[in-house]
């Protein structure tokens, strides 16, 4: 029953409306579909990274690429468990009942891990150089 009206197909198509969420865009520089930049970012690739931590005078944090052999060089520190938690979920962390629970069994023994899925930029600049 319900499609799309034509008068949203003819925008959409202009470039005038986002193709995913139908938001508007800017004027378009030019005529074809296209999505807006919130759904571009939710739809680029992500990295699998995975972040172990050990508490040693803070939270020490490095990280593995996916084969959990190649190191990335970044390393980080926070002071408290509640801030590397609010850094893994910006970082794309699956936090189902699961993950939360041994993130916290990590926290309880002083060390542990948890995979995070990062866009292009949030990976660019855990890498380095």
């Amino acid at each position: 029953m319900g499609g799309e009206r034509a008068s949203t197909t003819r925008r959409r198509r202009a470039g005038k409306i986002c193709c995913s969420c139908e938001s508007i865009l800017p004027t378009p520089d030019r005529p074809g579909e296209r999505d807006c930049a919130k759904c571009e970012t939710e739809r680029a690739p992500r990295r699998r990274v995975y972040m172990t931590f050990i508490l040693r005078d803070g939270w020490c944090c490095s990280f593995l690429e996916e084969d959990l052999k190649t190191p990335l060089h970044r390393r980080v520190r926070f002071i408290s468990p509640e801030i590397m938690l609010a850094f893994a979920e910006r970082g794309g962390a699956a936090m189902n009942l699961e993950d939360r629970q041994a993130f916290e069994h990590g926290l309880s023994i002083g060390r542990g891990g948890i995979w995070l899925n990062l866009n292009g930029p949030q990976y660019e600049a855990l890498k380095g150089s």
